[in-house]
């Protein structure tokens, strides 16, 4: 496991330090594999008993029908209405072909990435702290993610490939090869092709290149270049349209939250990243113009690979415009349904305890028997607030303070990489690890917009975490007894807390969550409740009776009833206000005789598009005079 160490380089080395330090690095690497498989093996044990838990039959039914209509020869966006970029659906497809048509076969999938995940997450933390403090840390980012909602939706994915690329970044500083970049491009053309998300990635990776290009600079020039000033009027202008986007993408739901969350970030990378270039601004344009070229161009074709691959059968088929359609046009209605606000503003409270801390005095003067004394009341109240958590107030007292903590993050990232850039108390390399850090927690952040539900942190916390450490270790070092605690503190708040709820309630307040109950269909395998088994069941029972044909018809918003049942949408719509709103009942009737539909299928309680329409509904008692209530689904058919 490589480990920023000291170099023979250094004037004070002799025969017997290196000696010394040969043996110590020897007994760091042996400590560092050793924590890694103990961190490995317990992730994935625990881990392992979430992978059936729970579900959002939506959720599930979607990721579950996309991958289905790919394996039945179906391309995304030109015969069905991807809900994603598409990619996500032929991996799946592709597990259900080795593994079987079922919900389990996708969650096998993500659980496998997850694999993945937790020694990239380790590999980054261990460059940071101790090996005991990193799979500490790794461990918190564990608890922190998909135990709180283990769904193979795509934003896990756009988190791991954000860990992976950072770690490939991370390397590619380290050793100086372009391969790394190339990686680390891959990972964002493939999270791009997971989710539109993938693009802040991207966008972090461009910000982040745009410093590495400066820190090359120096030490190459080595102080031997004059002073450069078209090239910060150049980068000025490059920040200045990155945050133009920023608000143009934020303008529709630009709030106080969005304002804090996002826009305050982003403001204070930018102008980061301009502070540290005004310091030390060096070299001629056209040279520095040709090094960022260099380091783009591997990071750049590496993202286009996968694009490319991706575009083949559009381009084939002439369907390039259905698919521009699918990723750009359609994803703009979500603006219009899917969309969840922050908590109110006066929730940024929670976060000032925590954010005081980085303002303590870090002088040489203060006082050890205080620190015990404050260190011991730090601990008690938190013990406090841990075995009160089941009080709603103080469950989300906890839970907003850490929904603040990216920005936090950001914020103090910054501020210590300005404040020590007129020293060399950090390493340009630790420098741009935690540069790197501040930028992608930053950005991938983004992926709270326009639905802030309390899950969508989770898709950022790993990241979250991996700043906090960095920003500690680097430049808060006297503080760290306290965040070990505050450490120890929000890892056991997920622990009992969060990973023994469900997704339906976090962040609002804590109800156990322990389903028992098998989704006793070929398609299912999962543990959902008690209702909700009793209910699919009698509903895939009565549907798979009276269909009489393969296909069925169910709408709005119930995808999980076409997987489940394993009868055809004879529709492109798998979420119904991404489906054509001008299409007419008449028009649906007469599709659904062509197919010899026999039963429709009626959500009365949709989560995003609105109800079923009276001319649709009159339609549907008019032609399937049959019909039975279940739950929150009327069932209609003719013999």
């Amino acid at each position: 496991m490589y480990m920023f160490s000291s170099q023979p380089g250094n004037p004070n080395f002799n025969k017997s330090t290196t000696r010394t330090n040969c043996i110590n690095t020897d007994k760091f690497y042996d400590l560092s594999w050793i924590v890694l498989i103990i961190i490995w093996v317990l992730s994935a044990v625990y881990v392992f008993r979430f992978i059936d838990r729970g579900w959002i039959p939506h959720d599930d039914g979607i990721l579950g029908q996309m991958a289905e209509r790919v394996l039945s020869g179906e391309l995304p966006h030109r015969d069905f209405d991807e809900i994603y970029t598409g990619g996500l659906s032929f991996l799946y497809a592709a597990a259900f072909k080795i593994l079987g048509v079922k919900l389990m076969s996708i969650r096998i999938v993500l659980f496998l990435f997850f694999l993945a995940f937790v020694p990239a997450l380790y590999s980054i933390s261990v460059r940071l702290a101790s090996p005991v403090i990193a799979g500490a840390v790794t461990l918190l980012g564990v608890v922190w993610s998909v135990p709180n909602y283990f769904a193979g939706l795509p934003s896990w994915y756009n988190l791991f490939f954000a860990i992976f690329g950072t770690l490939a970044l991370i390397r590619h500083i380290e050793t100086q090869q372009s391969k790394w970049l190339f990686i680390a491009g891959l990972c964002g053309g493939f999270s791009f092709l997971v989710k539109l998300g993938g693009i802040y990635y991207v966008a972090a990776v461009f910000l982040f290149l745009t410093y590495r290009e400066q820190t090359l600079s120096v030490d190459e020039t080595k102080h031997s270049e004059p002073i450069c000033s078209s090239f910060v009027v150049l980068k000025g202008l490059i920040f200045f349209f990155f945050l133009g986007l920023l608000v143009l993408l934020l303008r529709s739901r630009l709030g106080a939250m969005e304002i804090f969350h996002f826009l305050i970030p982003s403001v204070a990378i930018c102008g980061s990243l301009l502070w540290l270039e005004l310091r030390k601004r060096q070299g001629s344009l056209p040279l520095r113009i040709k090094r960022l070229s260099s380091l783009l161009m591997p990071f750049c074709l590496g993202v286009m690979i996968p694009i490319a691959l991706f575009l083949i059968p559009y381009i084939l088929t002439n369907s390039v415009s259905d698919l521009y359609r699918g990723v750009v046009v359609l994803p703009q209605k979500r603006l219009q349904y899917a969309t969840m606000d922050f908590p109110p503003f006066l929730t940024v409270v929670a976060s000032v305890p925590y954010a005081l801390l980085f303002l303590f005095d870090l002088s040489h003067s203060r006082r050890p028997i205080l620190d015990k004394i404050v260190t011991t009341i730090l601990i008690v109240a938190l013990a406090l607030a841990l075995i009160s958590s089941n009080n709603i107030y103080v469950y989300k007292f906890i839970w907003q303070s850490a929904t603040q903590l990216a920005v936090i993050a950001v914020l103090t990232g910054c501020f210590l990489l300005v404040r020590s850039s007129r020293s060399d108390l950090i390493s340009p390399v630790r420098r741009q690890v935690l540069l790197l850090l501040v930028i992608m927690t930053g950005l991938v952040s983004l992926v709270q917009f326009p639905f802030a539900a309390p899950i969508y942190f989770c898709y950022v916390a790993p990241l979250v975490i991996l700043t906090l450490c960095g920003v500690v270790n680097l430049g808060y070092d006297a503080l760290k007894p306290f965040h070990v605690a505050i450490l120890a503190f929000y890892f056991l708040f997920a622990l009992l807390w969060t990973n023994t709820g469900y997704v339906w309630k976090l962040g609002v307040g804590y109800s156990a969550f322990n389903p028992t109950s098998l989704l006793d269909i070929d398609r299912g395998g999962i543990r959902v409740t008690d209702s909700d088994e009793r209910l699919y069941s009698a509903l895939i029972n009565i549907a798979r009776q009276k269909s009489g044909s393969r296909y069925i018809y169910a709408a709005p918003d119930c995808p999980e009833v076409y997987f489940l049942s394993g009868l055809k949408n004879p529709t492109p719509t798998i979420i119904d206000f991404l489906g054509d709103e001008n299409q007419k009942a008449l028009d649906i009737y007469a599709l659904l005789e062509s197919k010899g539909v026999k039963i429709v299928v009626i959500n009365r309680a949709p989560w995003f598009s609105g109800r079923l329409n009276y001319t649709f509904f009159a339609a549907f008692q008019k032609h399937f005079p049959h019909s039975m209530d279940l739950d929150h689904f009327t069932v209609r058919w003719r013999e």
